[in-house]
């Protein structure tokens, strides 16, 4: 007997010890107890690892609300495979430790930001499968680890610090690069951030792709960009001598106002490594036209290689790369809307001819977006409404006999 009355309260301690299951809290028009009549109710309620699953209002009218998130939360639709619609700007507080997902939203006029601080990368958010009709996300804080994957956004950008932008088609019509990579730690953190198979299109004077960091490893690849300045432009680069990537992107210009550029090295640090290898590029803008450009102040190296730039364009690719092999520039490379080749006969099969790099069908690599593995079909059609494995690392160069390893990222509600 005394045995079971010291058990007792030990029990009861462990009880009490464990924390409370997280729960789906649904949110519906008009809802009464145990829903809630919208988004933020929910939110008040709801305590860190809850899933908000939100009810569209009759007619699809949009939840019309600004949501400020101060927790470990998960937002979903109720339908399976839809949309959940709002409108209004919903804000992520940073947190050590905090974990925030949007998975499913279509916010007809709202933009998704960060706000506050944390350690470096401790907070996490992922905004996934959604559509933004008019707005941007933004989560350039160091305190922020982001994850845009398979978004349409018609009127905006994405900018982030550390993180992954995969699969997103981005309009940005005005004022803006359409995709931006800016960290302020010049700190190496051991990580690579991808910049793999979007649709872009960036206005005049703008980048479709701005990145300058010295904190971690870039790969840009299969991304199919119209600009109006420069199609891509990177600086820094990590002085670890881990090389970055820019492989198979097709780039076109279409309009600009002075100089406008396929590829653009600027600033890159002493000890950094570029490969420029793969990508096709070309303009219908009939001013001047640069291919692949080394731009002031590089230190890094850069190897420029198996690239097919438009005959036309006025400097096809600049003097001063560390190597430059195997490119060709007296033949036209020309798009369809898509991406996809209306004309560019080098470039087909005219990749970097290793087995790493073949197309899908096991043909020679073609350069650009549809070209190798990464091939930008792998992540479009967007919001098929199904589990996604929207992301995998593993070796490009199978031999018999030997372990294949691969690591892939994901996502489902």
């Amino acid at each position: 007997m005394k045995q079971t009355l010291i058990k007792l309260p030990a029990l009861l301690s462990a009880l009490l010890a464990i924390p409370a299951f997280a729960v789906d809290r649904i949110v519906e028009e008009f809802g009464v107890s145990p829903t809630y009549p919208n988004i933020n109710a929910a939110v008040t309620a709801a305590v860190d690892g809850d899933r908000i699953i939100i009810k569209n209002r009759a007619g699809d009218i949009p939840w019309i609300e600004t949501i400020n998130i101060t927790k470990s939360l998960q937002f979903l639709s109720y339908v399976d495979n839809g949309f959940f619609i709002v409108q209004g700007n919903w804000t992520v507080t940073a947190a050590n430790g905090r974990e925030v997902t949007i998975i499913g939203m279509r916010n007809t006029a709202g933009n998704i930001t960060n706000l506050g601080t944390s350690n470096i990368r401790e907070t996490k958010v992922r905004v996934m499968d959604s559509h933004l009709v008019a707005g941007y996300i933004q989560f350039n804080s160091d305190a922020f680890d982001a994850q845009v994957v398979g978004n349409r956004i018609e009127s905006g950008y994405v900018r982030i610090n550390f993180g992954n932008i995969v699969g997103n088609d981005v309009n940005c019509p005005s004022g803006a690069e359409a995709v931006r990579v800016t960290p302020t730690s010049t700190t190496f953190a051991n990580d690579t951030c991808h910049i793999v198979g979007n649709k872009l299109q960036a206005p005049l004077s703008y980048e479709g792709i701005y990145v300058n960091t010295r904190a971690q490893v870039v790969h840009i690849r299969n991304n199919w960009i119209r600009h109006g300045w420069m199609g891509i432009e990177v600086q820094g680069g990590n002085s670890q001598g881990v090389a970055n990537l820019i492989w198979s992107n097709s780039i076109q210009g279409y309009t600009g106002s002075s100089n406008i550029y396929g590829v653009s090295l600027a600033n890159t640090i002493a000890g950094s490594i570029w490969e420029v290898m793969n990508n096709a590029v070309g303009s219908t803008w009939a001013g001047s036209n640069r291919g692949i450009n080394n731009d002031s102040g590089n230190s890094g190296q850069i190897n420029v290689y198996f690239n097919h730039v438009h005959s036309t364009l006025s400097i096809p690719i600049s003097t001063g790369f560390t190597f430059t092999g195997n490119n060709t520039t007296n033949q036209p490379v020309t798009f369809n809307a898509d991406g996809s080749f209306l004309n560019a006969p080098s470039a087909i099969n005219g990749g970097n001819p290793a087995a790493p790099f073949y197309d899908l069908d096991l043909s020679a690599g073609d350069a650009g977006a549809y070209g190798g593995s990464y091939t930008l079909t792998n992540f479009f059609p967007l919001h098929t409404g199904a589990a996604r494995v929207y992301m995998t690392g593993h070796p490009f160069n199978v031999r018999q006999g030997s372990t294949l390893r691969v690591k892939a990222n994901s996502f489902d509600r």
